[in-house]
């Protein structure tokens, strides 16, 4: 298969996808989870059904001010309550309004995290992902060097764009953007870059058995099609072990799991199609215009 042949395709479609998620995202809100923003959260299964109305008022009238009510998918009875910082005596007081409107209830989980904290796992966070993409910079390039600093950018380049598609995908499906979400990218990452590398190794293989620039196109798609079927089953497997992960954590009301599992099954994908379909594309331009570039130097002499 000619890959190479649809790589304006394949580069259009992760931009609109892109543009249009992180623009919904920045429209409608994205989700920040108390981890960033600090506040009180409380999850509880009220063995129920309610309205958000219902909790609401209960809630603004303990603490004086409106909370955010989501429906957990864990459950039509599960509910996420998140409200500025509060005290422990105040939270309990909300607990005990809510246990004589619902005296079903299941026994509640309560998070108190301040805003100075959030601030710090900002950093962290940001730290994190600038160092591990740094780190991978120096490698491929070390790794790769008769490939070409190109080859490095561009693996750098389709990290920073499963990074992107993250944060789409957060944006348009309000997933919760906490310290799940932090790891989500890393993992991301680390699987996006594993497969990059493989990709990269047959293609330097590959490239020693020619010796002119124009052939890199056929290089680059025997390559790709050579590895696809390995990347095909290892990503199908990965993704059926965490998929695993994402029933027990929706059959036993794992949050955390949940927030981990679901976005990590799209993590792996978008892994997977910028390994085969964007660091590969972007080379071949880049080498393109670096033959092109050169070509213009050599006339103007």
């Amino acid at each position: 298969m000619d890959f190479l042949k649809y790589r304006f395709l394949f580069l259009i479609l992760s931009l609109v996808i892109i543009v249009s998620g992180i623009s919904y995202g920045f429209a409608t809100g994205f989700r920040f989870d108390i981890d960033f923003k600090g506040g009180t959260k409380i999850q509880v299964d009220l063995k129920t059904e309610f309205t958000n109305t219902e909790i609401e008022n209960i809630v603004s009238e303990i603490t004086g001010s409106k909370p955010l009510v989501q429906k957990m998918s864990s459950g039509q009875s599960s509910v996420s309550i998140t409200t500025d910082v509060i005290s422990e005596e105040v939270a309990n007081k909300v607990i005990e309004s809510l246990k004589v409107k619902y005296p079903n209830m299941d026994e509640p989980s309560t998070r108190n995290v301040q805003p100075s904290f959030g601030k710090n796992l900002i950093e962290s966070a940001l730290l994190a992902i600038i160092v591990s993409i740094l780190s991978i910079l120096v490698y491929i390039t070390i790794r790769f060097k008769t490939l070409g600093f190109n080859a490095a950018l561009c693996a750098i380049i389709s990290l920073i764009h499963d990074i992107l598609i993250m944060i789409a995908i957060y944006g348009i499906f309000k997933l919760p953007i906490n310290s799940t979400f932090v790891a989500v990218l890393l993992t991301t990452i680390g699987y996006s870059i594993n497969d990059t590398i493989i990709v990269y190794d047959r293609i330097r293989e590959n490239k020693r058995k020619v010796t002119k620039s124009s052939n890199l196109k056929d290089v680059i798609n025997t390559s790709v099609n050579q590895t696809m079927r390995r990347t095909m089953f290892t990503s199908f497997t990965t993704i059926g072990a965490i998929l695993i992960v994402l029933i027990f954590a929706y059959m036993n009301n794992q949050i955390v799991l949940e927030e981990f599992s679901l976005p990590l099954t799209i993590g792996i994908v978008t892994g997977t199609y910028s390994s085969i379909f964007i660091a590969s594309s972007l080379w071949y331009i880049f080498d393109g215009m670096k033959i092109k570039k050169h070509k213009n130097k050599k006339n103007i002499i």
